[in-house]
């Protein structure tokens, strides 16, 4: 998913052939498997569903429909893979992974390793291959790993929830494939999509919303409750039109907003934290949030939230002459968590970075409603 966010600074760079390049390669997979994988070599799981939007971002460039007509039935195989085998009880949506049990017992170890899991963690003591998937879901999902999905029985039990980001992008993606659709003259498949999002928006709203606070979260289908852990997904509702309660937003970002950017979770005291999750700032939760907040008229806080990683994207690269995949917002320097080393140079950050400075320059501005 991440190639999304680098095709904005190939766009921006005029480098519109490989942008288009990238999002053939992503036809091709789906043509072939029904869905982007992880990986070339790693087709068990997906990743979050942005090649509709990519899609949507070149035909805005280009202001050429055949881009519709080259991609539009390679959007639509990937949406019914996310509406047949992503679609929970509750007919929200909930990544997941079609792992075979070879696959996922190698994977519980590897993982065990990652995450320095000890004797005492709950995820000893459940079953190992249920375990194992309910990893591998969260590493579908992008965000891997973060404790958004705990229960009494674990840290991470994907497979109970609803996933917010996932039923956003979803919701943006049938939206955008019909407005596609309309343009190319079909209306009857266009009509069917703007349905499938209007269900899905107002299932978010049944499920999702906290209706005390505004705020969206995870939905735990199993016992009927909200995630325990509030995270930057709470913002892409307002970047999809999902919400536009600024009162709301202005509520996550309190407890979101630290010194240098935008953490992925609040801080919780005496807990373990991840990679995704305080106080690591990722390009693409950078992203969706300014883009969010901007489009519901919070223009300062956008403009606020753009610039804190604007800075510090500069300031690591004057003393390490590199751009990083994620950052820590409460220092302002590269991210030091659990799982690896954070690597250099990614290209969702500079893809990001160029975005952002763009759209704050005043001789400069993109209309975000146009990604």
């Amino acid at each position: 998913w991440d190639t999304y966010f680098a095709n904005l600074g190939l766009l921006l760079s005029g480098r519109v052939e490989q942008a288009e390049n990238n999002l053939d390669a992503m036809k091709d997979f789906i043509g072939f498997l029904g869905y982007v994988p992880n990986g070339s070599n790693i087709i068990n799981r997906t990743q979050p569903p942005l090649f509709t939007r990519g899609v949507y971002n070149l035909w805005k460039f280009k202001k050429d429909d055949s881009v519709i007509e080259k991609y539009i039935d390679f959007i639509l195989k990937e949406l019914k893979f996310f509406r047949m085998d992503r679609t929970t009880s509750c007919g929200l949506s909930a990544f997941s992974n079609m792992a075979t049990k070879t696959y996922l017992d190698k994977f519980y170890d590897d993982i065990l390793d990652r995450l320095e899991l000890e004797d005492d963690d709950k995820e000893l003591k459940r079953d190992r291959l249920e375990a194992s998937s309910d990893f591998l879901s969260i590493a579908e999902s992008g965000w891997d790993f973060n404790v958004r999905f705990q229960t009494e029985e674990s840290m991470f039990k994907a497979s109970d929830f609803a996933h917010l980001d996932l039923n956003c992008l979803l919701y943006d993606a049938e939206r955008k494939a019909a407005e596609m659709l309309e343009k190319v003259g079909r209306t009857e498949e266009a009509q069917t999509l703007y349905g499938q999002a209007e269900n899905r928006k107002a299932l978010m709203d049944k499920y999702m919303l906290d209706k005390e606070t505004g705020i969206y979260y995870d939905y735990n289908f199993k016992n009927g409750t909200f995630s325990k852990v509030l995270s930057a997904a709470s913002l892409y509702v307002y970047d999809v039109g999902v919400s536009d309660n600024k009162e709301a937003a202005k509520k996550v970002i309190e407890q979101l907003e630290l010194p240098f950017g935008l953490s992925v979770c609040p801080f919780r005291g005496d807990d373990k934290y991840y990679q995704w999750d305080y106080p690591n700032m990722w390009p693409s939760n950078v992203f969706f949030g300014v883009c969010g907040l901007q489009k519901i008229g919070l223009e300062e806080d956008a403009k606020r939230l753009a610039e804190k990683y604007t800075f510090t994207v500069q300031k690591s690269f004057a003393t390490t002459g590199q751009l990083w995949e994620k950052y820590d917002a409460i220092k302002g320097e590269i991210s030091v968590c659990l799982e690896y080393e954070t690597p250099p140079m990614l290209g969702w950050t500079a893809g990001v970075y160029m975005f952002l400075k763009q759209c704050f320059e005043k001789d400069a501005e993109i209309p975000v409603e146009t990604v």
